[in-house]
């Protein structure tokens, strides 16, 4: 019987806590380069429609933006799966 109990309140636990965090997945997993990196890409667009820089301003920005974001990206798997 206190199995049944202990199972039956383990998998009560387990349910809130999966719940919790279905509600609010942002709190499961947070990749904080691509925070970083969508923050700035949404301000430098903000800019571009606000009309307080060019399309090519924009464009050369954004080009500057994906290559920093796509070499953090590398460095953070280099280090999680280092090469041989």
């Amino acid at each position: 019987m206190r199995k049944i109990l202990l199972l039956f309140f383990v998998v009560a636990i387990a349910g809130g806590i999966s719940c919790t965090y279905l509600e609010n997945p942002e709190t499961l997993i947070r990749d904080p380069h691509f925070a970083e990196y969508k923050q700035s890409r949404d301000d430098l667009e903000r800019e571009y429609l606000q009309k307080k820089i060019t399309y090519a301003e924009y464009l050369e920005q954004r080009r500057q933006l994906d290559e920093i974001y796509t070499k953090e990206v590398q460095e953070r798997n280099s280090k999680i799966v280092p090469q041989d």
